[in-house]
């Protein structure tokens, strides 16, 4: 019995000995884990209290052309880049006569040929103005919109009559037409060529082919145009161009060669009847010569007989 309650006193004791380390440890993890809880918040307490929020004032950078100079039928783009832009806006207008034309993505003024937009990665919103033409030509305005309005860029817009070049080709030789286009933020969709108003399709009966090809880190995209043996219903006015931008335009013409040849056999031909004419008008001269010579030998030869 005395045994027993040994055992049982030892058992107790044993586990009396224990628990004091055991909470010891969950009251230092405690301790720690309250201790670095308060240090955060009053940390993050100081940081609230002793920051000063200063706004970001927006700045339209100078990193872009100023003067822009496009062909009549093109689209042309302005661009401006502007940081810190915020809550604020970005207004493109018209310097004179004073006109709003966009407000963000949104086109104010009365026509759809503009439109602004937005390329994320460049900061920028730039003007497009579709099928520009010579009355675009002037100053325009890229602004903020602040109380001041006095965040702003100007821009020049130059406008040029459209010329459309000439090419020529001999008939049944290889007639091979270039164009491309590029934007500011990704390739056209699609280039396609005209003639005479006439949309033109690769053919194999025909010897057309059209390949194109896209670059999309210059986003340029290419198109050739090759008629294998040129023909002469293959002479007129080609037009390369995109949905909304027209890129070239091109006459070419088709060069007879028989017909050539034969107007050139025919100069040759006038030049040499002139040429016997002037041959026969020198022996016609020539002939009054010869007879007065014969006459003077005849009297010669009867004196001295």
């Amino acid at each position: 019995m005395d045994n027993y309650r040994f055992s049982r006193t030892f058992l107790s004791d044993s586990g009396c000995v224990s628990c004091p380390r055991r909470w010891g440890l969950r009251l230092w993890v405690t301790v720690l884990a309250v201790s670095m809880l308060f240090c955060q918040v009053a940390g993050f307490r100081r940081r609230i209290t002793d920051r000063t929020y200063v706004p970001l004032t927006p700045i339209i950078l100078n990193t872009t052309a100023s003067n822009y100079t496009y062909v009549t039928g093109e689209t042309a783009i302005m661009y401006c880049a502007v940081e810190n832009l915020g809550t604020k806006t970005v207004t493109w207008r018209r310097a004179n006569p004073s006109v709003i034309l966009t407000v963000g993505l949104y086109t104010y003024f009365g026509d759809s040929r503009f439109q602004t937009q937005n390329v994320l990665h460049k900061d920028q919103w730039n003007l497009h103005i579709r099928n520009v033409s010579l009355d675009d030509q002037g100053r325009y305005e890229c602004q903020v919109s602040t109380k001041a309005r006095d965040i702003r860029r100007s821009f020049y817009l130059n406008v040029k009559e459209h010329t459309s070049s000439t090419t020529y080709v001999e008939k049944n030789q290889r007639l091979v037409l270039r164009c491309n286009a590029s934007s500011d933020s990704y390739p056209q969709d699609d280039l396609d060529w005209f003639m005479n108003g006439h949309k033109v399709e690769s053919s194999d009966t025909e010897g057309i082919t059209i390949t194109k090809s896209v670059a999309y880190r210059s986003q340029t995209i290419w198109s050739e145009l090759v008629i294998a043996h040129a023909r002469m219903q293959h002479a007129g006015t080609y037009i390369c161009r995109t949905s909304d931008k027209l890129v070239t335009n091109i006459k070419v013409n088709i060069l007879n060669a028989g017909k050539d040849n034969v107007k050139r056999g025919t100069e040759k031909s006038d030049k040499g009847l002139l040429f016997e004419d002037t041959k026969s008008q020198k022996e016609s001269y020539s002939s009054p010569l010869t007879g007065s010579w014969t006459l003077i030998f005849g009297i010669i030869f009867c004196v001295l007989s």
